[in-house]
C-alpha cells in the first residue's frame, strides 16, 4: 500500500527527464559552398560611361582624374589571353562534395562535372572582351550552391603566327644554289600557332608575286596545313602567306625565297617544260656537272638543243612527294642517273617512281653499286657484287641481249664495286635481259655472265600494262668522263624503240 502513491511520481519524473524531438522533424540539410582561382598577369581598369551606360576598359592605366570607376566584379581585375586554366573546389559541412556545375557567359547550358579544375579556351570575338565564368558545388544530397562562385575575365587577344614548316623550304646547302629552280608545280607547307589556341585561328592567305589588297586567296585554316600551286608562269617568284584569327587579328607576313635568312635561296626560278623528255641529275658529288654537261650533248644530238627538260636534284629531294611525282609526270619519258660513289636521293623517290611506271611513264635508272635491293618500282630477287676488289678493268664487254650493234665496251677503269641483279620475274607481266657481262675467265672475278641491266613492265590490268622501266647497275658516267662506248647508240634504242609513244 505505502508504494501505490510513488508509482505516479516516478513516471512522471522519468518522462521529463528523457524527452527528445521528434525524428520526423529533421534539421534542414546545409548546401555547399564553392571557391575558384585563377592566375592572371596585366591589370585592367574599368568604368562605366556615364553618357552611353557602356563599360570602358583599359590596359595598365592609371585612372583619369575625374573619372568614376566602376567597383563590380570586373574592375581592378587582370587580363590574360583566350586560353584560361582555371581551378575550383567545394566544401559541404554536412556531406560531400560529388560534382560541379560550371558556365561561361557565352554558354547557354550548364556542363555538369567531376573535375576540379579545366583549361578553356574562350571564344574571344574582338580584340578586347570581357567573360565571366560560374560554377558551383553539387552535394550528395542533390543540392546545389545557390551563390555559384563567379570569376569575371578580361581577355585580350594575341595575334596568330605562321611559319614554313622546318625544310619544307629547300637550303642553300640542300641544292647547292643560292637559286631555287623548280617545274611549275610547287608545294608550300606551313605551322601556326596562337596563344589563344589554334581553334581560334580561322584563315590562311596566300599570295603570288604581290601583296595587293585583291592579290591574296583565302584558304580555311581546319582544313589547309599545304598549298600545292600548280601551273606557275616561268621566271622568278615569291610566295607569301599569312594568317588570321576570329578576332580579325593578322600574323606577320612570311614569304619563300625569304632574303633576310642566309639558309634559304635568295632566288626562286620556275622553268618552262620542254619536250616530253626529262633528264633528272642526282649526281650531288658531281659539282661541276661533267656528267650532266655530257648527258646534254648526247641528247642534244639525240633530241635537239632545247628539245628536253633538266631536273638537277642536289643533295635533297623536294620536301612534298607531290613536287615529285609532279616534275615526273610531266614528261613521257625520264632518263635518271645517280652518283657514281654515292649521295643519290632515287631511293627516297621510290614511291613517286613506282606510280609514274604505273601511270604509263617510261624510266631508265642508272644505279651505280646498287646499295638497295628492295625497289618497289624495279623487284629484284636477288643482287649481288660483281667485283670484290673494287676495280672493274676498262675494255671490259657488256653483251647486248638486243642486238651486237648495240654492246657496250668499258673504255676506262670503274673504281668502285658493281653489282649484277635478279629481277623478281614474278613480279611482272613481262620482262627482258638488255646487257650482261661477257662471261667471266681466270682473269675476272665472276662466272658465268651476270645481268647488269634488264626492262620490266607491270600487269595494271587484264588489258594494260605500265610503262617501261629499265635498271642499269653500271656507271655510264663517273664524274670526269664517261666509261661505256656506245652508250649514245643504248640511248638512242631506249628513247625512240623501246620507249616509243
Amino acid at each position: 500500500m505505502r508504494w501505490s502513491g510513488l508509482i505516479p511520481l516516478l513516471f512522471a519524473v522519468s518522462c521529463t527527464l528523457w524527452e527528445y524531438e521528434d525524428p520526423s522533424a529533421p534539421y534542414e540539410k546545409a548546401t555547399p559552398e564553392t571557391f575558384l582561382s585563377l592566375v592572371a598577369n596585366d591589370t585592367i581598369y574599368a568604368h562605366v560611361d556615364s553618357l552611353t551606360g557602356e563599360i570602358i576598359y583599359a590596359i595598365d592605366e592609371e585612372p583619369t582624374p575625374g573619372m568614376v570607376w566602376d567597383t563590380l566584379d570586373f574592375a581592378f581585375t587582370t587580363i590574360t589571353t583566350s586560353k584560361q586554366q582555371l581551378h575550383w573546389w567545394g566544401e559541404d559541412t554536412d556531406g560531400n562534395v560529388i560534382g560541379y556545375k560550371y558556365k561561361w557567359s557565352s554558354d547557354s547550358v550548364w556542363t555538369f562535372t567531376t573535375e576540379e579544375e579545366g583549361l578553356f579556351y574562350v571564344p574571344i570575338r574582338t580584340d578586347l572582351d570581357v567573360f565571366s565564368f560560374e560554377v558551383k558545388a553539387i552535394d550528395n544530397d542533390s543540392l546545389e550552391d545557390a551563390t555559384p562562385a563567379k570569376l569575371t575575365v578580361p581577355i585580350r587577344n594575341s595575334p596568330p603566327e605562321i611559319g614554313f614548316r622546318y625544310r619544307s623550304n629547300p637550303f642553300v646547302d640542300d641544292i647547292h644554289s643560292d637559286t631555287s629552280l623548280t617545274f611549275p608545280t610547287r608545294t608550300f607547307v606551313w605551322d601556326v600557332t596562337d596563344q589563344d589556341g589554334i581553334e581560334t585561328i580561322t584563315d590562311i592567305y596566300y599570295a603570288l608575286d604581290d601583296t595587293c589588297g585583291s592579290c591574296w586567296t583565302r584558304l580555311d585554316a581546319a582544313s589547309y596545313s599545304s598549298i600545292t600551286l600548280t601551273d606557275i608562269a616561268p621566271g622568278y617568284h615569291r610566295f607569301y602567306l599569312k594568317v588570321e584569327d576570329i578576332a580579325g587579328a593578322e600574323s606577320e607576313i612570311v614569304y619563300f625565297p625569304d632574303d633576310t635568312n642566309p639558309n634559304e635561296p635568295g632566288f626562286w626560278r620556275v622553268m618552262p617544260i620542254l619536250g616530253n623528255v626529262l633528264l633528272v641529275d642526282d649526281f650531288v658529288q658531281d659539282s661541276q656537272n661533267n656528267a650532266q654537261k655530257w648527258y646534254r650533248s648526247v641528247l642534244d644530238s639525240l633530241i635537239g638543243i632545247s628539245q628536253y627538260s633538266v631536273w638537277e636534284i642536289g643533295g635533297k629531294l623536294p620536301y612534298s612527294g607531290t613536287d615529285v611525282s609532279a616534275n615526273l609526270n610531266y614528261f613521257s619519258k625520264v632518263i635518271w642517273y645517280s652518283a657514281y660513289t654515292g649521295g643519290e636521293t632515287y631511293n627516297e623517290a621510290s614511291s613517286s617512281i613506282l606510280n609514274y611506271v604505273l601511270g604509263g611513264g617510261h624510266l631508265l635508272l642508272n644505279a651505280p653499286e646498287l646499295k638497295d635491293s628492295t625497289f618497289t618500282w624495279f623487284p629484284l630477287k636477288g643482287a649481288a657484287v660483281i667485283n670484290p676488289s673494287g676495280r672493274l678493268m676498262s675494255g671490259t664487254i657488256l653483251e647486248s641481249q638486243i642486238a651486237d650493234s648495240l654492246d657496250l665496251v668499258l673504255s676506262s677503269l670503274v673504281a668502285i664495286r658493281v653489282k649484277e641483279f635478279s629481277p623478281d620475274s614474278s613480279q611482272f607481266s613481262s620482262i627482258k635481259s638488255l646487257y650482261q657481262l661477257e662471261e667471266g675467265d681466270s682473269n675476272d672475278e665472276w662466272t658465268g655472265s651476270p645481268n647488269v641491266c634488264s626492262l620490266g613492265r607491270f600487269q595494271i590490268s587484264p588489258t594494260e600494262e605500265s610503262g617501261k622501266v629499265v635498271l642499269f647497275s653500271i656507271p655510264i658516267h663517273n664524274g670526269s668522263v664517261p666509261v661505256q662506248d656506245g652508250i649514245e647508240s643504248f640511248l638512242n634504242y631506249i628513247l625512240f624503240e623501246e620507249f616509243a609513244e
